[in-house]
């Protein structure tokens, strides 16, 4: 499973290097491992097929690989493919939305699967930060592509400003957990229930 989303994050060189492979990982992603709804699994399966999605998605990679579709871009200058991969990775972010933000606070509410293989529960600069890229990135296609990125905007600007006056203690940027007042059921309850 060399394809894990969230940690091929870190992978720069890759794209320089060889980009039409990893335009290919990006398909795989977008495509295989992504259902109807935009959840993506963050392993795609080899060999490639459609894999189930019973699984969290993990937010920074799924975040993640928005960006990388907006670098691929960048780096190859081809128009078709990103006109192909736009819609794809849209609908991956629009996931994102209803199920992490859904009050559309420009930040990451709802419990969130991450690099760390937990779940974040409220707001917190990794995940958030990863949140306004892949929002600047769809803005930055979705205007190329004449296409009404207004909600995308709005999202970006409101997660920056609780990134800088909430989130920013001066010196790091940190987690303000949350359990109550989600959508998510609380975690401590649930707990006590299981016993």
């Amino acid at each position: 499973f060399g394809s894990c989303t969230h940690v091929w994050n870190y992978a720069q060189a890759i794209p320089h290097l060889f980009p039409s492979l990893e335009r290919s990982l990006r398909e795989t992603g977008f495509t295989y491992s992504q259902n109807d709804l935009g959840h993506q699994t963050f392993r795609s399966a080899l060999p490639l097929r459609e894999v189930g999605h019973g699984f969290h998605a993990a937010a920074d990679g799924q975040f993640g690989g928005i960006m990388k579709v907006y670098r691929e871009w960048r780096i190859s200058g081809d128009d078709e493919w990103m006109k192909k991969m736009y819609p794809l990775a849209k609908k991956s972010l629009d996931y994102c939305i209803h199920e992490w933000d859904p009050r559309e606070t420009g930040t990451l509410e709802e419990p969130h699967h991450n690099t760390y293989d937990v779940e974040f529960w409220g707001p917190n600069g990794m995940c958030t930060s990863f949140y306004l890229g892949a929002l600047k990135a769809i803005s930055n296609m979705g205007e190329y592509l004449g296409d009404d990125v207004s909600r995308y905007r709005a999202l970006m600007d409101r997660g920056r400003k609780v990134m800088e006056e909430e989130l920013f203690n001066g010196e790091y940027f940190i987690h303000d957990i949350r359990v109550d007042g989600l959508d998510a059921p609380s975690p401590v309850e649930a707990s006590e229930k299981s016993l």
